[in-house]
């Protein structure tokens, strides 16, 4: 399916190209740069550009709460630390049988 990302002056047209081709409907699917094909003829550092651009675009417009939210708090969470075995007996190295 083709589409079209209005930039200042020009109309540029692209195509979404996901493996397996549906995902590009799924919610859960990460759009990655690589899966966005420039139709519109332009050198090879531009269409770079534009690449990060429609995909940042998108990503704004449809964002993925599951994969791209920060955490409600910002803040990093703390590890949980393991709590020390109870039941586990020392180690002792064991005697040689004669």
């Amino acid at each position: 399916m083709e589409m079209k990302f209005a930039q200042k002056e020009k109309t540029i047209q692209y195509k979404l190209i996901t493996d397996p081709v549906e995902a590009q409907y799924w919610t859960t699917h990460r759009l990655k740069k690589s899966e966005i094909k420039i139709i519109t003829k332009c050198d090879r550092s531009t269409a770079a550009l534009l690449r990060e651009e429609i995909l940042h675009d998108i990503i704004s417009r449809e964002p993925n709460p599951s994969k791209t939210a920060a955490p409600s708090t910002d803040k990093i969470p703390k590890r949980r630390k393991a709590t020390a075995p109870q039941y586990v007996k020392t180690r002792q190295t064991k005697q040689k049988t004669r």
